[in-house]
């Protein structure tokens, strides 16, 4: 089972191992086609893997913004055509894909619920209420590898008083 996050590229991989157990097909024609979970809906038309020397295998990237565009998290199958070959090898292979929510949102959430946040450049207005900062969240407590940025901005009118409050991505 391949799994990966929505909207990464795909690598697609498949090696096909001679009946001798060592020595691999390198003259197949090999494509592969996505459905949905069932099978019976295609989602991505056929697309050609290429033989690689170095893999020793048959290999496509799948580029989802140009061959998969309506992505969604779930589970899929992957239908591997394989044709032209020197073995006994099957016409087809299937293989589950499971796509699942993009880890960079996982992070931007949870930071905005408050996990691995930092708050800095504070302004207060007359009323003593918070004006403006800056929110930067992190993907770890260690603060070392930046998420996100945000620019909060707020308007008020009497204490504890908000008329707006703006938490911008910058």
């Amino acid at each position: 089972m391949s799994v990966i996050n929505k909207g990464e590229n795909i690598g697609m991989t498949l090696q096909l191992i001679k009946s001798d157990g060592v020595n691999v097909e390198e003259t197949a024609t090999v494509t592969y086609r996505i459905f949905d979970d069932t099978g019976t809906v295609e989602l991505v038309s056929e697309q050609t893997a290429t033989y690689n020397t170095t893999t020793k295998s048959y290999i496509n990237t799948l580029v989802p913004s140009v061959s998969w565009i309506d992505q969604e998290v779930g589970s899929y199958l992957i239908v591997w055509s394989v044709s032209n070959t020197d073995d006994d090898f099957n016409d087809t292979y299937t293989e589950d894909l499971q796509i699942n929510i993009d880890k960079t949102k996982i992070d931007k959430i949870l930071g905005l619920v408050h996990q691995n946040i930092l708050i800095d450049n504070t302004s207060y207005d007359d009323y003593g209420n918070l004006a403006s900062a800056r929110v930067r969240l992190f993907h770890d407590s260690n603060k070392t590898n930046l998420l996100s940025t945000y620019q909060i901005t707020s308007v008020s009118t009497d204490a504890g008083k908000f008329t707006t409050w703006e938490q911008m991505e910058v």
